[in-house]
């Protein structure tokens, strides 16, 4: 049996081989914890640096819409209208015309008509009739002192009568014309000259019926019925 101061030496040693171990052994943990990386996470900026791109999608092509028209029925699905026109628009055009034509100004008078636009005469004998009816204007205005006519009401515009495809027209406004060829959108101006028809020099016929037809937001003169001819 060991004797009493034996026995604390040992507990001694013992405690202080313990405590030197478990020292080491803690360091050894506190250097391995401080030396290891943080887990760390990405964020939006520190995210992949190629753009975005949003998921596909599947987008049905835009089909075109269907040509203008003035009139359909139900039969006729989907449609596009036209708004349509005033026959004041298409007065606004024979205004135009008769301006131009007193104050002798035929330069771009062809603007005023459609390219096929004839004139049509009944009355006989004089000079020949050119196809297009600006060039008869042109004709007449070389022959004619229109501006003698400045000043002057050459008609009436409350007396201008107005017909129009969509209207029952009982008599056709003038005998070569068949109200089954209008198109939808024509106007039809009858219009009674107050001057110019009498005496020596006569400068127009006492009636012009003027056939319009649309031409996008105006109206161009398609025919010009006139029984006038040059002497």
């Amino acid at each position: 049996m060991l004797a009493p101061a034996v026995t604390r030496v040992l507990g001694l040693v013992l405690g202080l081989v313990l405590g030197l171990v478990l020292g080491l052994v803690l360091g050894a943990a506190a250097a391995g914890c401080s030396s290891a990386s943080p887990a760390l996470f990405p964020t939006g900026e520190d995210g992949p640096r190629a753009p975005r791109r949003p998921d596909g999608v599947v987008i049905d092509p835009e089909s075109a819409p269907p040509a203008a028209r003035d009139r359909a029925t139900a039969e006729d699905g989907m449609v596009t209208l036209r708004s349509p026109l005033g026959p004041e628009v298409a007065l606004d055009t024979v205004r135009e015309l008769f301006r131009r034509i007193v104050a002798r100004n035929m330069e771009g008078l062809s603007e005023l008509f459609t390219q096929n636009a004839q004139p049509v005469s009944g009355a006989p004998g004089g000079y020949g009739i050119p196809d297009k009816a600006w060039d008869w204007w042109g004709q007449r205005a070389k022959r004619l002192d229109y501006t003698k006519l400045s000043g002057e009401v050459l008609f009436r515009e409350s007396e201008i009568e107005i017909f129009r495809a969509a209207d029952a027209i009982d008599t056709p406004p003038h005998p070569s014309i068949r109200t089954e060829s209008l198109d939808d959108g024509d106007v039809i101006l009858r219009v009674t000259m107050m001057a110019g028809t009498t005496g020596l020099e006569r400068y127009f016929g006492d009636t012009i019926v003027f056939w319009l037809r649309r031409d996008g937001d105006t109206y161009k003169i398609y025919r010009q019925l006139e029984d006038f001819q040059l002497q």
